[in-house]
């Protein structure tokens, strides 16, 4: 299998790109925003089987220009992820009231929680519209169901990833055109252990929170077992359904 995972520097990326290697995965793409600097390259250093690209999602360029040169490197691709996510940094907390917002914060989650997702399936456009069998999966959030909001708070998390949603049903609408074999996902990977949950997670019971390692094997489960009529779906990561 030919695996190409964004977001492999660390956390749920990284977990994914082992646990692709363990279940056989012959060759992996993938990406870091600085991928020498990342404790996925450490890991899983450049090796005829892996290779590893540069791209952040805040530069449309990068994007593209990363597809391209996967598409040159891999004579097809398999599983497609990205597992993008952004909920704080240094600059930006969740806004827990509308007076919270602003305009840059705004932007920054939009861009790297739903276009930088979608701008890279458009990069890889050739290979997804290419009729084999194919899956591609973006990691969301459930806080995105806009059916499901019932606490309101993290209004720009939950709007960013609420567009990725519509952004990969369309997607998946427009390939099934195209590439009947293919499936299209978003993937709620439930509360893990990694920089994104830590400030939110000590009213957790400890069987709640799940370790990389458990979410990469989990939602590559509920990969593996989606047929091309579920195309389009979002999903947890125990398979089950999740309303948009």
């Amino acid at each position: 299998m030919h695996i190409t995972i964004q977001g492999a520097g660390r956390g749920i990326g990284l977990a994914l790109a082992h646990h692709a290697l363990a279940v056989g995965a012959t060759d992996l793409y993938l990406t870091a925003r600085n991928p020498e600097q990342s404790t996925g390259y450490a890991q899983l250093p450049p090796s005829p089987n892996i290779h590893w690209f540069a791209m952040d999602f805040l530069d449309p360029d990068s994007i593209a220009n990363t597809g391209d040169a996967i598409l040159a490197k891999a004579p097809h691709l398999d599983r497609i992820i990205t597992t993008a996510g952004l909920l704080h940094d240094s600059d930006l907390q969740p806004e827990k009231r509308l007076g919270a917002l602003t305009p840059e914060a705004m932007l920054k989650l939009h861009q790297i929680n739903a276009m930088g997702p979608i701008l890279f399936f458009k990069s890889l456009w050739p290979e997804l519209r290419r009729a084999h069998p194919l899956v591609a999966a973006s990691i969301s959030a459930r806080v995105g169901s806009i059916s499901d909001n019932r606490l309101g708070g993290w209004y720009s998390y939950r709007a960013s990833k609420a567009a990725l949603n519509q952004y990969m049903r369309t997607l998946a609408i427009e390939l099934a055109r195209y590439n009947p074999d293919a499936v299209i996902a978003t993937l709620h990977p439930g509360t893990v252990d990694t920089n994104l949950s830590q400030p939110f997670r000590s009213h957790l019971a400890k069987d709640q929170l799940q370790t990389p390692a458990q979410s990469a094997a989990n939602l590559w489960g509920v990969l593996d077992h989606l047929p091309p009529e579920d195309s389009g779906g979002f999903f947890a990561y125990d398979g089950k359904s999740i309303p948009y």
